[in-house]
């Protein structure tokens, strides 16, 4: 599977990756070196499966800032509000 993930803080995208796996826990190193990443305040962690071409499934997200939860978010360039 192709995936983009994406990190958040109060509303600011600092990060942004593209990985492949064949298997979820190869994913596991990834998302503890990002989750140590958006630790301290407001935070979103957005998972995207590149390869689903239904939007109401193509999006996983997580965290304490819920404002950007429900709809896809516009990806900007990092460090600024999209």
């Amino acid at each position: 599977m192709r995936l983009a993930i994406r990190g958040w803080k109060n509303g600011v995208l600092v990060f942004e990756e593209f990985t492949e796996a064949d298997e979820p826990d190869d994913l596991l190193p990834l998302a503890e070196k990002h989750a140590r990443n958006l630790m301290d305040g407001p935070h979103m962690l957005e998972i995207e499966f590149l390869d689903d071409p239904d939007l109401r499934g193509r999006f996983f997200r997580m965290g304490t800032d819920p404002a950007g939860m429900v709809n896809p978010i516009a990806v900007g360039i990092i460090g600024r509000k999209p």
